[in-house]
């Protein structure tokens, strides 16, 4: 019996673990730039975007410095319109423009040159 309660203890602690980063990833999109709790300033970078490469589908990124960054098929990039008391949308490539403020996430935070997702800030309708 108590073996029993052990497997469901451990069990339980196992799927708690997991919901929490899968909630994180579930809500991400909802979070402003440079809030999110336990990635922003450790995981991420927040610059101004300083120059779009649509061929090569890069942008270029200057915070201290400059960092240019590939947006694959797979990175989510998301609207950030908290400022305008709005809701976020999903956004694409086009979005990406000179003089926004950016948050990326990078998909390999050790090699820093694909993005897993960018949210975009948007301060005007």
């Amino acid at each position: 019996m108590r073996k029993g309660f052990l497997q469901v203890g451990a069990i339980v602690a196992l799927v708690c673990g997991i919901s929490f980063a899968y909630a994180q990833k579930a809500t991400e999109r909802f979070i402003p730039i440079g809030q999110s709790p336990g990635l922003s300033g450790k995981y991420t970078y927040v610059g101004k975007i300083q120059a779009v490469d649509s061929a090569r589908r890069t942008i270029k990124v200057a915070q201290p410095g400059s960092r240019t960054v590939r947006i694959t098929n797979e990175t989510r990039i998301w609207l950030d319109r908290s400022k305008l008391k709005q809701p976020n949308e999903t956004g694409a490539f086009a979005d990406l423009r000179q003089g926004r403020t950016v948050e990326i996430k990078y998909k390999y935070p050790t090699r820093k040159h694909a993005a897993e997702w960018v949210k975009v800030e948007i301060t005007t309708p």
